[in-house]
């Protein structure tokens, strides 16, 4: 049964993919932030039910918000020196960094990854257990199997919001001009492979192994901030060394 968390994360993935859509054909970044408002106050609205899945997307706000302060300084690497993607259309900051809209709209990004994962867990855990026998596939055997998911996920949700930031003239990729860059519907090659392999290790970020162990043994599993820290970090390791691969 869909939980009141799942119908939000659901709305919030739809007005996410109709934003970019509507900013593909009017190219305003300023259209980025009505999605945000939306995002902030279904989430809040469902953290404050006191029930299972409004914890779950409390912790997967905590890991969105800190996987994207973590992955910001890698992206002014990327943009100011590097020179893979120039943003063009600024907001509050002028054109000194990564715009703002396009930021905050990480955070509902990763959000969204860590609920899907989370939510995932749950939903197999329940699927793969039976009262007499337990797990039939293990508990790290359903975080895998989450993440596979969640990364596939990601991977082809990176290719269709890049493509469609691309198309309104958000930004652009390949500000360096570097020849033989494969793409992938406008979307450079290592892009949606650096997102498929960071959300493979899902596992390891929400560390599902202690996460057994501590409910076995009645403590607090990992915290999520840690969890979304550790994503950050990966994330910007795999784009580097994809696009060395590519």
């Amino acid at each position: 049964m869909r939980s009141k968390a799942d119908r939000a994360v659901f709305t919030v993935t739809g007005t996410t993919l109709l934003t970019f859509l509507i900013a593909s054909r009017v190219g305003s970044i300023w259209l980025l932030y009505p999605n945000i408002l939306i995002a902030v106050v279904l989430f809040i609205y469902c953290i404050w039910q006191i029930d299972e899945d409004g914890s779950l997307l409390s912790s997967s706000s905590v890991f969105g918000l800190a996987t994207t302060l973590t992955y910001v300084p890698m992206d002014w690497l990327f943009s100011r020196k590097a020179h893979l993607i120039f943003y063009l259309r600024p907001d509050f900051l002028a054109n000194t960094t990564t715009p703002i809209g396009i930021i905050l709209n990480w955070v509902v990004f990763a959000t969204l990854a860590a609920y899907c994962y989370q939510r995932l867990v749950v939903i197999f855990q329940a699927r793969f257990t039976d009262a007499s026998h337990g797990s039939r596939i293990g508990f790290l055997g359903i975080g895998v199997l989450a993440a596979g998911v969640t990364g596939i996920g990601a991977a082809l949700g990176s290719i269709i919001i890049y493509s469609l930031g691309n198309a309104s003239d958000l930004w652009e990729w390949n500000a360096a001009q570097i020849d033989g860059m494969p793409q992938i519907a406008s979307v450079p090659a290592f892009v949606p492979v650096s997102f498929l392999f960071t959300f493979l290790l899902s596992p390891y970020f929400f560390g599902v192994a202690r996460k057994a162990k501590a409910a076995a043994e009645g403590r607090e599993h990992q915290h999520a901030g840690v969890a979304g820290i550790r994503c950050g970090i990966f994330m910007g390791a795999f784009q580097f060394f994809s696009f060395l691969l590519f």
